[in-house]
């Protein structure tokens, strides 16, 4: 996804129930607003699910400097959940 102007490359570990296990951010490339990959700016999102609260400077933490990117993986990570529920829950 991208951040402010550069791509971030994330991974997002789920359990069985489709809760958030793991953020991971793989790749960084902007200059600035790093706070993202910062293990307790990550670990807000564990135990999330689809459908779960994920509003910046509400349910996550904003990082000043790096409002975009930290928005954009919770955007990110919402999308991962939508799209595991749709791809992978039993119908």
């Amino acid at each position: 996804m991208l951040g402010k102007h550069e791509n971030i490359t994330l991974a997002l570990a789920l359990d069985p129930a489709g809760a958030v296990r793991a953020l991971e951010i793989l790749d960084y490339r902007e200059s600035y607003g790093g706070k993202v990959r910062d293990p307790a700016w990550r670990a807000q999102f564990t135990g999330k699910r689809d459908g779960a609260p994920l509003a910046l400077g509400q349910d996550i933490r904003n990082n000043s400097g790096g409002t975009l990117s930290a928005r954009h993986v919770a955007d990110g990570v919402r999308r991962l959940l939508a799209t595991d529920r749709i791809v992978f829950a039993p119908h």
